[in-house]
């Protein structure tokens, strides 16, 4: 939808470019001036909505994507960690029982 929109206003752009009272007018300083401005709008605003965004985070102590993203990486390791604890300790059960010295082990 946005690029549709978009491929319309640089189409509907170059056919004006073509005119040569838009050719005289993007001559003019200050419509360099005012092009720069508009073209930094977008930018601004979304810094604008990033700031707020981490207030508001901050304030209702939210979790961010980020974040999820952290423990995710952080459960993914303590599971790996459990698997080779468990795989260790199940070698170290098993050779005490071959060791066979009649006595039950006390870890299970």
């Amino acid at each position: 939808m946005i690029d549709m929109v978009k491929e319309k206003l640089v189409a509907h752009g170059m056919k004006l470019m073509q005119s040569p009272a838009v050719a005289k007018l993007m001559e003019s300083e200050k419509m360099g001036v005012l092009l720069e401005k508009a073209m930094s709008v977008p930018i601004k605003l979304s810094e604008g909505f990033r700031a707020k965004r981490e207030r508001l985070t901050t304030l209702f102590e939210l979790a961010t994507r980020e974040d999820l993203d952290e423990v995710k990486r952080s459960v993914s390791r303590m599971e790996e960690l459990l698997q080779e604890i468990r795989s260790s300790s199940t070698d170290l059960l098993d050779k005490t029982r071959a060791a066979g010295d009649g006595k039950e082990p006390v870890a299970r």
